[in-house]
């Protein structure tokens, strides 16, 4: 059963981590699906937003059909100043058209709207000699269509520059057939389409997410945000501007607007779509990459924290041994001074011991007993001490000598009985520390305790003090077996007791060495150890000198 125990909490943190990769190579499979769909729906948005954008720009067309579709019944002058007036009133771009012209099919004459002066002759354009030869083509000649059984007159777009040539209905219009004697044309500002129209189109449907740009048939760039340029390049969505399709109940341009545009060249315009990031592609990868990594950190964070739980668990494992390995050894150091203290006790109580050099026997057999339980209870105490922060040591200038003499004579008993013999290396002038006595005293002790305990066959020990630099060493060597190296690491933990000395049920409770490297930190120094397989250890005791000596 003690076998299990350490197989299940190795087992199970393995469990868990290979649980943990799977969940990642899922997370990195369902992510890749979930990416392939995100792209796919934003492409389908994306296409529906330029839909969006076509036919918000239609409206604004559509608009200006509307305002300037006028009859040949109509005085045309008053009635193309009227309109222009009311399209200014209600127009949302009133700039939209910078200037307006009327183009009489049958005698060629051109008119421009003069304000208030009303029409008068005017020169076409520059650049407008494409859409010129096309409303000449239409001279005399009759455009076809219907639309619910009524006749459609259709305009005619140009795009460089941009224009819209609405026909004026002649009056010999008939059930089936109209004739168009001639064409109201509005060039349009490309100032206005630049800064005010197509940025408004352009936030409104697609944010600050992607770059727009507006191209006319010959491939210039009309409008463009970002980095956007002409020509475009792999964009993530495109279409056609300006068919009228909602106003002629048809998804594209109608056949005649069709013919036209293949005359004027420049007169398609298409819009084109691409993410900031380069493309979707590119924006969908990166979102996943991110995804990923912080699904990963995650995930590593849940498998360091298991490592952890994992190592925590164990070090309270390791912990709790020790602490029953101190309750075994601690009951066993209080079980020996005990009896000894009963029996000894029973003794003198029964009369058994009465003369005078037994009751002293049995009287010094009592006071080192009740010393080593004494030593043991202190031991315990300082421990608690230590980790409730409680414990404080007073500070006074110390002789050494002093502190060493008090701890050969506190360890004389142990040397007796184990038969070991101390010799002592003290300098002929004494040396100072500052410390608390009792602290330095009970240190040292249980470094000559265990250096008896641990002595080898001839069991010699030697005590040794020295100065070296601003630093006082206590050395405390043995002779004995040495320290092994597993357990080299661990010899100043608090109840952590060698193989070796457990193995040979040497008494003790694991608690000498972890007290003397805390006394020696409190008192700004430390302890080391050397030690050699078969030939010895020895422990240093570094105190740093008073600051006047």
């Amino acid at each position: 059963m003690a076998m299990k125990k350490p197989a299940l909490t190795v087992m199970l943190p393995a469990l868990l981590l290979a649980l943990l990769v799977v969940l990642a190579w899922l997370q990195y499979r369902w992510t890749g699906e979930i990416s392939v769909a995100e792209q796919d729906r934003l492409e389908a948005s994306l296409q529906s937003s330029v839909r969006r954008f076509s036919a918000d720009l239609d409206d604004e067309a559509g608009l200006l059909f509307r305002a300037f579709r006028i009859e040949q019944t109509e005085e045309l002058g008053p009635a193309l100043r009227q309109r222009w007036e009311d399209y200014q009133d209600e127009a949302r771009y009133p700039e939209l058209i910078e200037a307006i012209y009327l183009y009489n099919l049958h005698g060629g004459e051109l008119s421009k709207l003069e304000g208030g002066a009303g029409l008068a002759s005017a020169e076409w354009p520059d650049g407008a000699e494409a859409l010129r030869a096309e409303l000449e083509r239409r001279s005399g000649g009759f455009a076809r269509g219907r639309r619910g059984g009524r006749p459609m007159p259709f305009p005619v777009l140009s795009g460089a520059p941009p224009a819209l040539a609405i026909p004026v209905i002649s009056a010999r219009e008939r059930r089936t057939r109209f004739a168009i004697s001639g064409y109201i044309v509005l060039f349009l500002d490309p100032k206005t389409l630049r800064d005010a129209l197509f940025p408004d189109l352009a936030a409104r449907h697609f944010g600050e997410e992607y770059d727009v740009t507006v191209v006319d048939g010959n491939g210039r760039a009309l409008f463009a945000t970002g980095t956007a340029s002409a020509p475009v390049r792999k964009p993530d969505a495109h279409g056609e501007l300006l068919t009228l399709a909602r106003y002629f109940g048809r998804p594209g341009p109608p056949p005649e607007m069709r013919d036209a545009r293949r005359q004027l060249g420049g007169a398609r315009w298409e819009i084109y779509v691409r993410h900031r990031s380069g493309s979707l592609e590119t924006a969908v990868a990166r979102a996943r990459t991110r995804n990923l990594a912080v699904s990963f950190s995650v995930l590593g964070l849940l498998a360091a924290s298991m490592v952890l739980l994992s190592a925590s668990t164990r070090r309270a494992t390791e912990l709790n041994e020790r602490k029953m390995e101190f309750v075994a050894g601690v009951s066993h150091e209080l079980r020996t001074p005990v009896a000894v203290l009963r029996s000894a006790g029973q003794n003198l109580a029964d009369g058994s011991v009465s003369e005078p050099d037994q009751v002293k026997r049995y009287g010094r057999l009592i006071e080192t007993e009740g010393r080593r339980l004494n030593d043991l209870v202190e031991q315990v105490l300082e421990l608690a001490g230590i980790k409730s922060n409680k414990l404080r040591y007073r500070r006074e200038i110390l002789s050494v000598r002093a502190v060493v003499e008090a701890a050969l004579e506190d360890c004389e008993a142990l040397r007796k009985e184990k038969d070991a013999s101390i010799e002592q290396k003290l300098p002929e002038n004494d040396m100072e520390v500052e410390g608390d006595a009792d602290a330095l005293r009970r240190a040292l002790t249980n470094l000559l305790v265990n250096a008896i305990k641990h002595g080898g066959e001839d069991n010699a020990i030697t005590v040794s003090v020295e100065a070296r630099g601003d630093r006082i060493a206590i050395e405390v060597a043995d002779r004995g077996p040495g320290i092994p190296e597993d357990d080299r690491a661990h010899i100043f933990e608090a109840f952590y007791r060698g193989r070796r000395a457990l193995d040979r049920q040497i008494p003790g409770s694991g608690l000498g060495l972890s007290l003397v490297e805390h006394v020696a930190r409190e008192h700004g120094g430390s302890v080391e150890v050397a030690t050699t397989p078969s030939e010895g250890s020895t422990f240093t005791l570094w105190i740093p000198k008073p600051e006047n000596a």
